[in-house]
């Protein structure tokens, strides 16, 4: 009958209109990437060059055809012109002012300029503290195409835009492809990797965002593997990960792959739904990672930790040598965490926020609470080698991946999402 056929041709007709399941899984994770861009653009010279920005900008230079000397001109004036911006902004902010932006802009450039034209480094030109930087290729390389075809400052920034929303994407898939959960739940962790210092640290012209990639390659990777899921893919995704965080920073890798095999050797020695074959083969990556890392060091002459420690307390090499790092590091390291903890006591946000995540974590983690505490454990142990309260917000961002994969399970197990024009459910137990 009419009525019948009418009825029946509706949910063809919504068929060849509705978005295909994939393009439709995609659009909000991108939704989300989009809106941190708007966000960047309107941070304005907040987002500034580094004095390590400045050595990778020369790097990248370098790389692509240019002398020790022009690439040290370019990137010079690249930085020059993102610390004058920031300053002259800072400095029409103060009630005693009276000069222009423009004119505050030209004057600090023009005087950092000046300062660093006859150097060979914005820091130091001592060969111990280039040849760390010699050592980490990956992050200048990546920059390189961006450098040439934007410059130094629009190239290196939207590439800190690009790792930023890369490594918010990845926390998507991990959450939503490793760990299982729901899309509300994937964006909730999306949101908060965008929002924490993870995310600030990824967006700028430093090292950390690719390395951030690799860290969250090797925890989908690790996921897959404790859950007996395509072990062969899996450990290819982690030794990618590992390789190009060595060439990043091998020696947050060393740490971080020390950990990671801790872990799961751990797991493998006690009674549980995790010891099993894709957990051996976690322990077995990651203890090669670390083995072939402290080799590489050893054979290539690399900065070790004796060289890095040298450099703290030396401030780069311009005092004399200490005669004992180790137990400089053991007294400062001492004096950090006393007043990190102080501090978290005074406003308890990542406390708070870290106990809830952790909670979540080895209650319907599944595995993925011992990769989240051995990757929060290896941002602390590089906090504790380099204990500078300017640095400690950068060198510790991976603590904060408990958070950031954590509360999306918490989302996942007690927020009931209903579907549209249905009520929504509070807390549920």
């Amino acid at each position: 009958m009419p009525g019948e056929l009418s009825v029946r041709s509706e949910p063809a007709v919504a068929r060849t209109t509705r978005m295909p399941p994939r393009l439709r899984a995609a659009v909000l994770p991108l939704l989300v990437c989009v809106v941190y861009a708007v966000l960047q653009l309107a941070a304005g010279p907040r987002w500034t060059l580094f004095p390590d920005s400045y050595r990778y900008a020369r790097a990248a230079e370098q790389y692509l055809g240019a002398s020790r000397e022009e690439a040290h001109r370019t990137a010079l004036a690249a930085y020059c012109a993102s610390r004058a911006s920031r300053e002259a902004h800072e400095a029409r902010l103060q009630p005693t002012n009276r000069k222009s932006e423009r004119a505050l802009r030209a004057a600090a450039e023009r005087s950092c300029l000046d300062r660093w034209a006859d150097a060979r480094d914005i820091t130091t030109a001592d060969p111990r503290y280039q040849a760390i930087f010699a050592a980490r290729p990956a992050y200048p390389l990546l920059a390189a195409p961006f450098v040439a075809a934007f410059g130094v400052l629009d190239g290196m920034w939207l590439l800190g835009l690009l790792t930023a929303a890369g490594g918010s994407l990845l926390v998507f898939g991990l959450l939503r492809r490793g760990a299982g959960v729901g899309r509300t739940a994937a964006l909730t962790g999306q949101v908060a990797f965008l929002a924490s210092p993870l995310g600030w640290w990824s967006d700028q012209a430093l090292s950390e965002g690719l390395f951030t990639m690799c860290a969250l390659g090797v925890l989908w990777g690790g996921l897959v593997l404790l859950r007996r899921r395509s072990l062969p893919k899996a450990a290819a995704v982690m030794v990618l990960a590992y390789g190009v965080g060595a060439f990043t920073r091998y020696s947050s890798v060393l740490v971080l792959a020390a950990f990671v095999a801790a872990v799961a050797t751990g797991a493998l020695l006690l009674p549980g739904r995790l010891r099993h074959r894709g957990t051996a083969v976690l322990a077995g990556v990651s203890a090669v990672a670390a083995a072939s890392v402290a080799v590489s060091m050893k054979v290539l002459a690399l900065p070790s930790a004796q060289v890095t420690l040298q450099d703290t307390f030396t401030h780069h090499f311009r005092l004399r040598e200490v005669a004992d790092p180790w137990g400089e590091l053991l007294a400062l390291a001492g004096r950090f965490w006393r007043d990190w903890a102080a501090q978290q006591a005074a406003l308890p946000y990542f406390l708070a926020l870290t106990a809830l995540a952790a909670w979540a974590l080895f209650r319907y983690g599944e595995g993925l609470g011992l990769l989240a505490a051995a990757t929060a454990l290896s941002g602390a142990f590089v906090v504790t080698n380099h204990p500078l309260i300017q640095e400690a917000d950068r060198l510790g961002a991976l603590m904060w991946i408990p958070v950031v994969l954590g509360l999306p399970l918490a989302v996942d197990r007690h927020w009931v999402w209903r579907r549209a024009g249905e009520p929504v459910a509070g807390l549920v137990g």
